[in-house]
């Protein structure tokens, strides 16, 4: 158990410092942020090493490292999404040089809301808003598209991993880009 430990701990140290240089979302304290990602991450990389299959032929810290950064993301993203969903009622961003000094008409929360977060509250709700449809495509629809987007995965590859031909995982991601179209259309 010791040994396995300590294989984990590499992966989950380098998956937590990369997720560390991200923005925390303003609901949230440094402090409580990092113990957050923490426990997410160590979270992660123990449910990692009940699922693993060594018989993929992926190495064990990388299958840990893949799941604690996955896990991490997802966190990050959902808080970010309940962040722009929940301060929706925050005043518009004055960015410099708009609002004439003393004029008060326009107004600015205090140490929450700088020039960039309009941006990252944009970025983060389309994350969530695409996740949100991927969820809605079947279940080999998803595996192919994660597959080839994600995991950057040739058509012949996935083909080989299901056992099926390469036009078939052609026909599979059409099928779900026109389907994640039909379900973002007016969203984005």
């Amino acid at each position: 158990m010791e040994k396995l430990h300590l294989k984990v701990q590499k992966p989950v140290q380098v998956a937590l410092r990369q997720a560390r240089q991200w923005h925390y979302p303003p609901h949230w304290d440094c402090h409580q942020w990092q113990e957050e990602l923490d426990d997410i991450a160590y979270a992660a990389a123990f449910e990692a090493c009940f699922c693993f299959d060594e018989r993929r032929g992926v190495p064990l810290e990388a299958f840990v490292f893949q799941k604690v950064l996955m896990a991490l993301r997802d966190f990050h993203r959902h808080e970010w999404a309940y962040f722009a969903f929940h301060c929706a009622h925050l005043p518009r961003v004055a960015y410099e040089g708009e609002a004439g000094e003393g004029d008060e008409s326009e107004e600015v929360c205090e140490g929450v809301v700088t020039e960039g977060l309009e941006r990252e509250w944009r970025r983060y709700l389309i994350c969530y808003l695409i996740r949100w449809a991927l969820e809605r495509l079947s279940e080999r629809e998803q595996q192919v598209i994660k597959r080839l987007y994600w995991d950057e995965w040739t058509e012949a590859e996935i083909a080989h991993e299901l056992c099926i031909s390469q036009q078939a995982v052609s026909k599979i991601k059409q099928r779900a880009i026109q389907k994640l179209r039909e379900l973002l259309k007016g969203l984005l």
